[in-house]
């Protein structure tokens, strides 16, 4: 597996401006930071493995960056319904850390194949 640095900081900026955005769109909403943070990390990791990692086999950086694209249009659609609801905390909680340890072990499955 080998990481593309250059990459990594423009996933790394486009997450946080990511965050920023949904920071300015929830101002003033009771877990404005929570959406804030949990938008930047699922944005940083997913980002980085459709920009910024690649592997040396043949079809790993494929799978990679389809799982990594499904899960970051399923993390924006997440955020994105619940910054325009009322919600409780526990739930976005819940779906949300589902998301990111789905993710993770996915990713881990595919790399743990391609070795």
């Amino acid at each position: 597996m080998k990481v593309n640095v250059v990459m990594l900081l423009i996933a790394l900026a486009i997450a946080a401006l990511m965050a920023f955005g949904f920071y300015s769109g929830n101002k003033g909403e009771t877990y404005v930071w929570l959406i804030t943070i949990v938008c930047g990390i699922m944005g940083f990791f997913t980002l980085s493995g459709i920009f910024a990692v690649g592997f040396n086999t043949r079809g790993g950086t494929g799978n990679i960056r389809v799982v990594s694209i499904l899960f970051f249009i399923g993390s924006l659609i997440s955020n994105l319904i619940f910054s325009f609801s009322i919600f409780a905390l526990a739930p976005y909680v819940v779906i949300n850390g589902i998301l990111f340890l789905l993710f993770i072990l996915v990713v881990y499955g595919i790399n743990k194949a391609l070795k």
